[in-house]
């Protein structure tokens, strides 16, 4: 698996580790371009844990948005990102008053991963609608959905334009769960990245390895970065011997 690490390139750099990456966050948004072209794997979290700060998640994708592309999408770019069809000339032949949409924008490099729509903590119900609310104000961006207590009941927006990844949030009692497992599991079976949030151990980082999940973060090292090897360590450690199926 990845350890994402919410810590500076610098400190990436310096522990130069095959299974290392950076997980990037409005309050520690920094060389993102930097980070890219050094190869390393790149995800960002909306910083969600204590609410949403908008205001500065908005600068945030503003300023991944002048990286990747030097520019900001246009409303009709978003709507085709989202899955809308641009409207035509109507049936006199007339020119569409729109006009035609621009061209799109291209794709993000490989090694940016997701972007987490902003969600609420261990409430599955309010953090599908946000991610309603804000994912076609967000398509033209690699996609992370949160998944969050509730989220059998609720739903996962499976059929979302450019969701690339489940972001395995909520309660300590609910990552273990078997509901958990199981959306974790229809995921991957969909082609997505699979990440458990806030892991700060070997125990946790064994269950995330047994539920297929790609990479994994935890403040633990980013608080006392001595740590960060141990982190790394689990990192590589060989998955468990015997998968957990759950059909």
């Amino acid at each position: 698996m990845l350890f994402l690490h919410a810590g500076s390139l610098q400190r990436v750099q310096a522990h130069d580790h095959p299974n290392i990456g950076r997980l990037l966050q409005p309050r520690d948004f920094s060389r993102l371009a930097d980070t890219l072209a050094a190869g390393y794997s790149t995800a960002v979290d909306n910083d969600g844990y204590k609410g949403v700060d908008f205001p500065k998640f908005s600068k945030m994708l503003a300023s991944i948005r002048d990286t990747l592309w030097g520019e900001l999408p246009t409303a009709a770019q978003l709507l085709q990102h989202a899955g809308f069809t641009w409207p035509a000339a109507n049936e006199s032949g007339e020119a569409n008053p729109l006009g035609p949409p621009h061209p799109m924008l291209g794709p993000a490099p490989a090694n940016f991963l997701w972007v987490v729509v902003p969600d609420v903590v261990a409430d599955a119900r309010e953090t599908y609608r946000y991610f309603q609310w804000l994912h076609p104000a967000m398509c033209d961006l690699p996609l992370a959905y949160a998944v969050q207590d509730g989220s059998g009941d609720v739903g996962i927006p499976w059929d979302a334009p450019n969701l690339r990844c489940l972001f395995l949030a909520g309660s300590d009692e609910y990552k273990l769960s078997s509901e958990m497992a199981e959306i974790a599991a229809a995921g991957k079976a969909r082609g997505l990245w699979i990440h458990g949030a806030r892991c700060n151990s070997a125990k946790r980082t064994r269950h995330f390895a047994s539920i297929s999940c790609d990479s994994f973060d935890g403040t633990g090292a980013s608080t006392w970065p001595r740590l960060l090897p141990e982190y790394l360590e689990w990192a590589s450690a060989p998955p468990p011997a015997q998968q957990r199926l759950f059909l």
